[in-house]
């Protein structure tokens, strides 16, 4: 499987999707039995189509969010994201064993993060679409998890950090290879030419394994940058990096992003050690371009 793409967005998957073959009402050969059904079969593709175009993100995009599959759909159909079409659309592909999916809750509310299975992998390939290895699978890959029951919960938070930071406008990439002097973060996010990586941290584990992932994140891009779980869990892990040294950061937290929709993708940060926890910029681009130049006077004032 080819890997991600690091630059898409939704408006670029959406025009991927335009451009995707068809066949009888709207669906390669090679799943058309399986996604199109009834007596009526429409010429412009109706349900069969839409169904395809889902099925198709999954595989070209390799998000695992699956609301923002739905919206690269739409923004070619343009239909209200109620619809019922998207729901039967997703049963069928349920039923048929096309995909899988696992729900969490962050904030209160549910979000579907999905992938192919090994059946949605070869139908797409023979009806010549390319598959892209999931966000889903890339995190799992890259953090295993020794204790049973612990690698589900990481896996969704990232994946829906990652969509959080993808209706804001940023270029995503889970689990980012490379040599990063020991950091391995857990999501490479980009926007207006500005990269950043993150760390998502849910509860548990021992703060000392916390103190050296942001001494690690600190010494890679100049400053912290962590989604957590709650506001009370974001606050607290910014006071933990303060104590151990690392002296610019950002935080925010899925609870946060879910609920109350904010138009930024961070939520607090702070400027030294010693210095209070402040509301982040009002608009992602705004705290992006903050951080660059926090993280120059950090190299700086470095030598």
């Amino acid at each position: 499987m080819a890997a991600q793409d690091p630059t898409q967005n939704i408006e670029t998957l959406a025009e991927r999707l335009r451009l995707l073959p068809w066949g009888e009402a709207g669906v390669p050969a090679p799943l058309d039995k399986l996604l199109v059904t009834g007596s009526r079969r429409r010429v412009d593709g109706g349900a069969g189509r839409v169904t395809f175009q889902l099925l198709a993100a999954l595989g070209i995009s390799g998000w695992s969010a699956r609301m923002d599959l739905q919206s690269a759909v739409n923004a070619l159909r343009r239909t209200s994201q109620a619809n019922g079409v998207y729901v039967r659309a997703w049963q069928t592909l349920k039923q048929t064993g096309l995909y899988e999916t696992h729900t969490a809750f962050f904030g209160g509310r549910p979000a579907v993060i999905a992938r192919l299975t090994d059946l949605g992998r070869t139908l797409l390939a023979q009806a010549g679409v390319p598959v892209i290895t999931s966000e889903w699978e890339r995190i799992e890959a890259s953090h295993r998890r020794a204790e049973e029951g612990e690698q589900m919960p990481h896996t969704s938070a990232i994946c829906l950090f990652l969509h959080h930071a993808r209706v804001r406008g940023y270029a995503t990439e889970a689990c980012p290879l490379g040599d990063f002097g020991g950091a391995e973060p857990d999501a490479r996010i980009t926007r207006a030419g500005y990269l950043t990586y993150v760390e998502v941290q849910r509860r548990g584990g021992a703060a000392w394994r916390r103190a050296r992932k942001w001494h690690r994140q600190y010494a890679l891009q100049g400053y912290a940058a962590i989604c957590a779980l709650t506001p009370a869990w974001a606050r607290r892990l910014a006071a933990e990096a303060q104590l151990v040294g690392v002296g610019i950061g950002y935080v925010t937290d899925l609870a946060t992003l879910a609920g109350d929709a904010p138009a930024g993708l961070w939520t607090h940060c702070w400027r030294s050690p010693h210095s209070p926890l402040e509301a982040a910029a009002d608009t992602a681009v705004a705290a992006d371009e903050a951080l660059p130049g926090l993280a120059e006077r950090f190299r700086a004032s470095r030598g």
